[in-house]
């Protein structure tokens, strides 16, 4: 193609569509907006965000979502300048001219930028459990007196998750202990009877300790990339072996239970926290969305999403842990 018909079709293209931003490449950029009404649903976000890749996997699900609409807009814009054209140019230059030319040389000279802060910025009941070296023992750690597979005086495992909680609440393994055999509570404001009462009504010998979170599309692929991270020096059965891969700060409002996964029950979801709590990343089996990992909470609490609560106040990043990421 000429390089005066180049020229020619760029300067329809700042005619027709001036008005846009232009990027620093020099590219007028369309900004193309989502209905108000779309919304990403569960599975297409658990789908990115346990690919290996959730940022990457995102641009590519929201590419090929808006590939048809990009295309009629390029389309349009391309018919337009061709017309223009045939205004401009001689009738043997119109007659010579390659419209698949005209096509890939406007495509080349706007670009479009995707609703990305629409889906990103979408919220999300998600579920956080926990795996503080439990999961290597089928979450079987959990069941303590006086839960009914165990009996009063049966050592407490310092890998169970409910122990871990405890510490992190502020109680040693023998104030937890005395609770839990005998009830005494001590200067417990809460927290060791509400644990009591959590263990006593738990149908299952398996439970993972759930936190009940509302998190933003956005939150959740910088969490699960760094989760991520885990595995990153190889593959870890036990979470207490594994690499630092951060932190998040859950806030002491935060539904939490003990909730079973693989068969569909759980506990009251009633441990009443008396402390924000500080979970290392590397102790987070999985955050997802509701029924991302097992059976959803929803479905067999019959819950509304009012449980999920805006609760992960911080999500803390080891230092260059992307370039670990993408290496």
């Amino acid at each position: 193609m000429k390089e005066s018909i180049k020229r020619e079709i760029e300067r329809i293209v700042e005619d027709e569509y001036g008005w846009l931003s232009r990027h620093e490449d020099g590219f007028l950029v369309y900004e193309m907006e989502a209905d108000y009404r779309d919304e990403m649903d569960n599975n297409t976000a658990i789908k990115i965000l346990i690919s290996e890749d959730p940022a990457m996997e995102f641009e590519e699900l929201l590419l090929d979502c808006y590939s048809e609409q990009r295309l009629m807009y390029e389309n349009e814009l391309s018919d337009r300048v061709i017309d223009k054209l045939g205004d401009i140019l001689s009738e043997e230059e119109y007659s010579e001219l390659d419209d698949l030319e005209v096509y890939e040389y406007v495509k080349e000279c706007i670009d479009f930028d995707l609703p990305r802060d629409h889906f990103l910025d979408q919220e999300f009941c998600v579920n956080i459990m926990l795996d503080t070296g439990d999961g290597n023992f089928d979450y079987t750690l959990n069941s303590v007196y006086p839960h009914w597979a165990s009996e009063p005086g049966r050592a407490h495992d310092d890998n169970a998750s409910i122990v871990w909680l405890a510490k992190q609440q502020g109680y040693n393994k023998i104030q937890f202990r005395k609770a839990m055999d005998k009830g005494a509570y001590g200067n417990s404001k809460c927290f060791l009877e509400s644990m009591r009462c959590e263990i006593a009504n738990l149908p299952s010998q398996m439970a993972t300790l759930t936190f009940l979170a509302k998190m933003t599309l956005r939150d959740l692929i910088e969490l699960n990339e760094l989760i991520r991270l885990q595995d990153r020096d190889g593959v870890f059965y036990d979470a207490t072996k594994k690499p630092y891969c951060g932190y998040i700060v859950i806030d002491k409002t935060a539904e939490t239970g003990l909730y079973d996964p693989w068969n569909g029950g759980g506990s009251m979801f009633e441990i009443e926290l008396e402390k924000d709590v500080r979970v290392p990343v590397r102790f987070i089996r999985s955050a997802l969305p509701d029924g991302g990992d097992g059976y959803s909470v929803s479905g067999v609490y019959c819950m509304c999403c009012s449980s999920w609560r805006d609760t992960v106040k911080k999500i803390h990043a080891p230092a260059k842990s992307y370039e670990v990421i993408n290496s």
